[in-house]
C-alpha cells in the first residue's frame, strides 16, 4: 500500500469516527456517507414515467398533446417532492455534500431514458441565479444538473437567460399572484440569437408553484424558442 493510499484511508477512518455516516433522509447509520441513503430510504425513490401538465399537474403520455394547450411548456419531473428527495436536494443546495449532485443527475438521466424522450434536437439550459446569490452560495445547482445531463447526452449547454433582479424567497409568498409579481421581469435573454428557433430543455432542481419557471419560459418563448420542456429533479 502506498503512503498516499494509507493516508487517504486513515483520513476517512478518522472522519467516520468523528462524523459517523448517516442516511441523509432518516439519519440511520450507514456504512459510508458516499451511499447517502439507507436501503429502506433508497427503496422509497420512485422515478416518474411520463410528462406532466404544468397547469393542472396531470400526466401527459404523448408530448405532442397537452390538456391545456395555452401552456407554453411541458413539465418533466424525475420524481415527486417526497422523501427522500427533499433531503437530497437540501444537502445538495445548502450543505454542498460532494456527490449528491451526481446522484441527482443520474436520477434525471434515468428518467429521460425511461420516458424515451427524443432529446437530440434540444439544447440544454438552466434557471440562472442572481449573481450575488450565486457568489454567496458558490455555485448554481441548476447549472450543475444541466451540465451533467448535457455531458451524458453530448448536447450543448447554453446560457440562454440572465437574472437581472434578485427576488424574495418564493416560499414566503403564499399567494400565486404575489409569486408571479415577485419574479416578473427578473430574467432577460443572454443572447436572443442563441434562443431563436431552438428547442430547450430547461433544468431546475425543484418545481413548486411554477412561478419562476413560468417566467423563464415566457422569456424564452417571447424571444423565439420553439419548444420548451422543463426538467426538474422533483415536483411538489
Amino acid at each position: 500500500m502506498s503512503w498516499r493510499n494509507f493516508l487517504t484511508k486513515a483520513k476517512n477512518f478518522v472522519l467516520d469516527a468523528l462524523f459517523p455516516p448517516i442516511c441523509l433522509n432518516c439519519s440511520t447509520p450507514i456504512q459510508s456517507q458516499k451511499d447517502f441513503l439507507c436501503p429502506l430510504c433508497f427503496d422509497l425513490l420512485e422515478i416518474n414515467s411520463s410528462f406532466y401538465c404544468p397547469k393542472c399537474g396531470g400526466r401527459i403520455t404523448d408530448p405532442s398533446f397537452s390538456c391545456h394547450p395555452q401552456t407554453q411548456c411541458l413539465l418533466a419531473p424525475a420524481g415527486a417532492y417526497f422523501p427522500p428527495l427533499p433531503a437530497l436536494i437540501h444537502y445538495f443546495k445548502y450543505k454542498k455534500l460532494a456527490g449528491v449532485s451526481s446522484f441527482l443527475t443520474a436520477l434525471l438521466i434515468v428518467y429521460l431514458k425511461r420516458i424515451n424522450f427524443e432529446i437530440g434536437s434540444f439544447q440544454i439550459t438552466y434557471i440562472p441565479l442572481y449573481p450575488f446569490k450565486e457568489r454567496k452560495r458558490g455555485f448554481n445547482q441548476s447549472q450543475i444538473l444541466a451540465q451533467g445531463v448535457a455531458n451524458y447526452f453530448s448536447l450543448p449547454l447554453v446560457k440562454a437567460l440572465k437574472r437581472i433582479r434578485d427576488t424574495r424567497v418564493q416560499a414566503k409568498n403564499k399567494n400565486s399572484q404575489d409569486r408571479q409579481k415577485n419574479v416578473f421581469g427578473c430574467f432577460v435573454p443572454a443572447d436572443s440569437e442563441t434562443i431563436k428557433g431552438k428547442n430547450f430543455l430547461l433544468v431546475d432542481d425543484v418545481y413548486t408553484s411554477g412561478a419562476t419557471v413560468s417566467e423563464a419560459v415566457r422569456v424564452l418563448k417571447e424571444n423565439g424558442a420553439r419548444k420548451v420542456i422543463v426538467l426538474v429533479a422533483a415536483k411538489a
